[in-house]
């Protein structure tokens, strides 16, 4: 999924201006953007239509589809919701239904008679006269699926994930994409030129990339926003297009981040042994960790998905907590990062660890908390938790469930501190084995530990706004 685009910052934004009489687009003098609202669209270039926003929304915007005379467009709701602008028609919505995964994307038929939305694992819902083409929701992605376009004919689409990569069906053709760039932003939409020769993915912080016969007109890249940019639509001359601008569903949410051990547990060992009560017995302090056969720390892998984690929540308005600051210290004990947590008040939290399991086992395990006193309230909420990670961490990463501990990727634990005494919905993810090699060649890669991130973000995001599964 190789490919080459062109992104561009603010102070590139060349809006069209179109002459009436003359038949004439001429480019407008650069000028700054202007801060749109939460869950609105802000147009560029030559639109039909302009601003609109949701007002009291049920769940965050996160795509946007126009229709083909570009006199309307839909808004997409996170939850399936659907809302219409101008000549869009309503032709039915996932609102009402369970999903496995939220929905990320959309986009309309040729003639408006109809739309798909994607959810985040692949699947595909269609409504109107939208035919069904396949979909990735059977694949193991590298990163989850956050937009999808259509063919002009109406006989295929592409997918888009947050990476970059693109997946194409039915008579959409493969034209580029940003799977082998080093992204400052994950990519949340796309769109396709109006004769199917090229397509535009833009990123959450607003940046533009063109591939084939895709032009650029400007971007919010370098913009202060309200929001992060969710999704993109194109006006039927491919002259211009809209970047849809959501809200921040996490902001006045805490989250607690536990990455395991710390990078020089091993310089302490008499500090790191000394045995603590974690709630039903003791244990140690804290320990070194595991590592690959290659000598990849846990520690630092904990770490590094943490602060990835870190970044993705609070691009959603989260405040996060995190119970160590770097890789480069010894502790703390079991028993204060719990307390840590605890003490933030934290909505909800997540410790990250790897496992030093056989070396013939794969896969990811979530633990949760079994009942022993301090736990008791959110023993319920953290089994709800622990079920949405899991689902969103084989949706959105290569990691399998584990093959030797746990039932369906999950098992409940009386034996740890961190789960014993937490007073605040809380699992701890095993993210894979690092004592086998197939796992331990993904988890040492930056693509994979942000891709763990990402799922972790997911279903925290799914988890506080109301989305948990049981």
């Amino acid at each position: 999924m190789n490919g080459t685009g062109a992104r561009r910052g603010v102070a590139a934004l060349v809006p069209l201006l179109v002459l009436a009489g003359l038949g004439l687009a001429l480019p407008a003098a650069p000028s700054a953007a202007a801060t749109p609202p939460a869950n609105s669209v802000a147009p560029f270039g030559a639109t039909a239509i302009g601003a609109n926003a949701v007002a009291n929304a049920n769940a965050p915007v996160v795509a946007i589809a126009a229709t083909h005379d570009g006199g309307g467009y839909w808004l997409a709701g996170r939850d399936g919701g659907i809302f219409n602008y101008g000549d869009a028609g309503f032709f039915g919505s996932a609102g009402s239904l369970r999903l496995n995964a939220p929905i990320v994307g959309m986009t309309a038929t040729p003639n408006g008679g109809g739309y798909w939305l994607v959810a985040a694992d692949g699947g595909i819902f269609n409504y109107g006269d939208a035919g069904f083409f396949g979909s990735a929701g059977s694949l193991r992605l590298n990163a989850p699926i956050v937009g999808m376009a259509a063919t002009r004919d109406g006989g295929g689409y592409w997918l888009v994930a947050a990476d970059g990569g693109i997946f194409n069906y039915g008579d959409a053709a493969f034209a580029g994409s940003a799977g082998s760039l080093q992204l400052n932003a994950p990519v949340v939409g796309m769109a396709a030129t109006p004769n199917g020769g090229g397509y535009w993915l833009v990123a959450r912080d607003g940046g533009i990339f063109t591939y084939g016969d895709a032009r650029y007109f400007g971007s919010l890249g370098g913009t202060s926003l309200p929001g992060p940019v969710v999704g993109l639509a194109v006006t039927p001359s491919g002259g211009g297009y809209w970047l849809a601008v959501g809200s921040e569903p996490l902001a006045g949410e805490v989250v607690g981040i536990d990455p395991g051990h710390n990078g020089l547990n091993y310089s302490a060992p008499s500090f790191i042994d000394a045995p603590v009560f974690n709630g039903t017995g003791t244990e140690p302090c804290d320990t070194t960790g595991t590592a690959t056969d290659g000598g990849y720390t846990e520690a630092q892998f904990n770490f590094n998905v943490a602060t990835d984690l870190q970044a993705d929540l609070q691009a959603e308005g989260a405040t996060v907590v995190l119970t160590r600051p770097n890789n480069a210290g010894v502790g703390p004990c079991v028993t204060t990062r719990a307390a840590i947590v605890n003490e933030a008040h934290a909505d909800v939290a997540v410790d990250i660890h790897a496992d030093g399991g056989p070396s013939d086992g794969r896969g990811f395990t979530v633990l949760e908390p079994t009942a022993d006193g301090p736990n008791d309230g959110v023993v319920a909420s953290s089994a709800a938790f622990a079920a949405t990670l899991r689902n969103a961490f084989v949706g959105g990463t290569p990691m399998p469930v584990s093959d030797y501990d746990g039932i369906d990727g999950l098992q409940p634990r009386n034996d740890l501190a961190g789960l014993n005494l937490t007073t605040v919905p809380k699992v701890l993810i095993e993210c894979g084995n690092m004592r086998n090699a197939t796992d331990a060649a993904l988890l040492v890669t930056p693509s994979f530990q942000q891709a763990a991130a990402a799922a972790m973000a997911q279903a925290i995001t799914t988890y506080l706004t109301g989305g948990a599964q049981a």
